[in-house]
């Protein structure tokens, strides 16, 4: 059958040339989608967890919903204990709610303490820096703002403000700080609302010495649900609460599901195409060739293995296009991998979204794999009409057919 199946494939080469053409070119055109849109979606979720919230958050239960500094990480040697197989960075910090005041003016915002050190290990928050400098080893009274923040307040690198908070017991806690460093990563909830200060200081300042309100993980997406399972089943019984990145900003994530569904119809476009193609090719193969099909018959030869000729010939327009496809999609998606997509000149306000200004392809395995078994089984489909011509031939009529 693959020997009769080849040979009708070439008997009309334009015909199957441009068939395998239409499969190919179709598919390769899906996976540079693809690339493209993964290469959006995965950037922005990798700068999302590694700019500031990392990829697993642990808190006390109910903390992230309702920040209180009575809910805080009591026994952290609790949470070392369940870490201690994790290989990743790990992060230690100190969460409130402060005032800010500069000469003429105040905010309210986050007020974040942090170890200088461990936060360069987690996340990239230190390479935001545009004026001045991070948080360093040995700081007490520093800050580190946003650039809208700072805008708001009215203060530079080397000026004072004043932080107004309540300690752990609700009393009233102030200090000046020397604003050390000014953030400008065009993100939003970063440039403004955010003040983040040494940890050790913060701790003492607040009365909270030796706690910590979370602990921030880094890991890979591969990683992810493996680990938070295992932490989980440890530290929720314990009075704990595990969060993914996506559980604490489910809207991003859901904003990728979204567009990979559009990308999914254009995906069922593409195979309707690609069966319409192959089905008319097949089709025509099959009709030119009846009363070749009834003198077969009248040899012997069962309308069962004819139609499997007929499928045969179908997969292998469809495996031939299928092979063109993927290599040139995926080509193409190295290829811009390596030189980037540059759409800063259109798009020059996304980083707010955490996007690249750069996009770099790349694409998803399991979005590879069901485009081209989707284009495979569309091939598949593609053969039933003729195969249903096929096993109503009827040998005499056939033989006599013009």
């Amino acid at each position: 059958m693959l020997l009769l199946a080849w040979r009708n494939i070439v008997r009309n080469a334009r015909r199957s040339l441009i068939t395998i053409a239409a499969v190919a070119l179709g598919l390769a055109a899906l996976l540079f989608l693809w690339g493209f849109n993964d290469g959006v979606h995965n950037s922005m979720m990798r700068n999302l967890q590694q700019v500031i919230i990392g990829s697993i958050q642990i808190h006390q239960q109910g903390f992230f919903r309702s920040p209180k500094l009575t809910r805080d990480i009591r026994r952290p040697d609790e949470v070392r204990a369940a870490l201690r197989d994790f290989k990743g960075p790990v992060g230690w910090r100190l969460r409130a709610f402060a005032l800010a005041a500069g000469d003429d003016a105040s905010e309210g915002l986050v007020l974040l303490g942090v170890d200088p050190q461990r936060e360069r290990g987690v996340t990239r928050i230190a390479d935001k820096v545009s004026r001045g400098r991070f948080l360093a080893a040995g700081d007490a009274t520093t800050c580190v703002l946003g650039l809208t923040t700072a805008r708001n307040l009215g203060v530079e690198v080397g000026d004072d403000i004043v932080l107004l908070s309540e300690d752990r017991f609700g009393s009233l806690a102030a200090d000046r700080f020397r604003l050390v460093g000014i953030i400008d990563s065009g993100e939003m909830g970063i440039d403004r609302g955010l003040a983040i200060v040494p940890l050790d200081y913060m701790q003492d300042w607040l009365s909270m010495q030796g706690r910590y309100s979370e602990a921030v993980l880094q890991t890979d997406r591969d990683g992810l649900e493996d680990i938070t399972r295992r932490l989980r089943a440890r530290l929720e019984p314990q009075g704990y609460e595990v969060l993914r990145w996506y559980d604490m900003y489910p809207v991003m994530k859901q904003w990728v599901d979204l567009e990979n569904g559009f990308y999914y119809i254009f995906l069922g476009i593409v195979l309707l195409i690609v069966a319409a193609g192959i089905m008319n090719t097949v089709l025509m193969s099959m009709l030119e060739r009846v009363r070749e099909f009834g003198v077969m018959m009248a040899l012997g030869c069962g309308r069962w293995r004819l139609a499997g000729i007929v499928v045969t010939e179908s997969l292998m327009l469809g495996l031939i296009g299928t092979v063109l496809g993927t290599a040139a999609g995926l080509g193409l998606v190295a290829f811009f991998h390596q030189t980037g997509i540059d759409l800063s000149s259109q798009m020059d306000t996304i980083q707010r979204f955490y996007i690249d200004t750069v996009v770099r392809t790349e694409i998803d395995t399991d979005h590879l794999f069901n485009s081209v078994l989707a284009v495979l089984l569309a091939a598949s489909v593609a053969s039933l009409v003729p195969v249903w011509r096929v096993l109503r031939l009827q040998p005499v009529e056939a033989i006599h057919h013009v």
